[in-house]
């Protein structure tokens, strides 16, 4: 039996504390690990019109689902995290140490908040209540399957689409990225080595966005629609990860940047040809 056969679609409403947990109690005799991936995000105009609902709901749907994993007595949980819990002056590359602890800032981005939050719940709850909580701190994720807002799938859409890919800045900001599976077998290590609480996962690599618009345009085979709106704000210029603690505990190299992409434009590609055939 494959794994995928062997898998049980719940959909439910974090919010709902009551409905969280009926699921856990009735789902499974045992639940062995919680792995908390869910929040309301978004790009970057999202986030800016968005912050005090994302805040809010993040932060509820977290509380809920530490509560429910230790009313079930969950032996791991984990609190999906972000790198932007990190301050924009904090060291680079930046280590887990050097988070929103040392390096205090104020920001108005009510997902960033809410991830940092999230981790002061975690802390709590494993002093209070002993709980086994991990927290990864992924770069920016992509791979198949993603047809959000962000800028992978985002720009992936209006290349083929033929229209243009609106760049804020002067493109010249890099990110680093993870593909899907290295974050999810990362994970997984974390919960069965238990070595270290919270692991940064990412890629070695870095990338312009305006490098990135034009590789998925070429594996795309379509031009370079490519403009920069020098009005808006460009973000942070960029920010590189100390993964000492990531290759400390995984058993695999992350894939090159390169051949993620051409995974999740071929996955991309297929996709759009079912639902045109559809």
């Amino acid at each position: 039996m494959g794994h995928t056969a062997r898998l049980r679609l719940i959909q439910l409403d974090l919010l709902d504390e009551s409905e969280l947990r009926a699921a856990c109690r009735y789902a499974a005799r045992r639940v062995d690990a919680v792995v908390h991936c869910a929040a309301l995000d978004g790009n970057a105009e999202f986030k800016r019109r968005h912050s005090a609902r994302i805040l809010d709901e993040n932060m509820r749907i977290a509380s809920n689902v530490l509560g429910a994993a230790r009313r079930q007595q969950v032996d791991h949980v984990v609190l999906m995290s972000s790198a932007e819990v990190y301050a924009p002056a904090a060291p680079d590359p930046v280590a887990e140490e050097d988070d929103f602890r040392r390096h205090a800032h104020f920001t108005e981005n009510g997902y960033a908040l809410s991830k940092m939050f999230t981790e002061i719940l975690a802390d709590l709850h494993r002093k209070q209540f002993g709980m086994t909580i991990h927290v990864p701190r992924p770069t920016n994720v992509y791979g198949p399957r993603d047809s959000g807002g962000r800028v992978i799938p985002a720009m992936l859409h209006r290349l083929a689409a033929g229209e243009e890919v609106v760049i804020w800045g002067d493109g010249r900001q890099t990110r680093s990225f993870v593909h899907v599976e290295d974050l999810v077998r990362t994970t997984l290590a974390m919960i069965a080595t238990s070595r270290h609480p919270t692991v940064n996962v990412g890629g070695a690599e870095s990338v312009s966005i305006v490098d990135l618009a034009r590789r998925l345009a070429a594996l795309l085979g379509r031009p370079e629609r490519i403009r920069l709106d020098l009005d808006k704000p460009a973000g942070p210029s960029g920010r590189r990860l100390d993964l000492r603690r990531m290759n400390e505990i995984i058993d695999f190299t992350p894939r090159p940047l390169r051949d993620g992409l051409a995974d999740t434009v071929a996955w991309f590609l297929t996709a759009q040809r079912g639902r045109a055939a559809a």
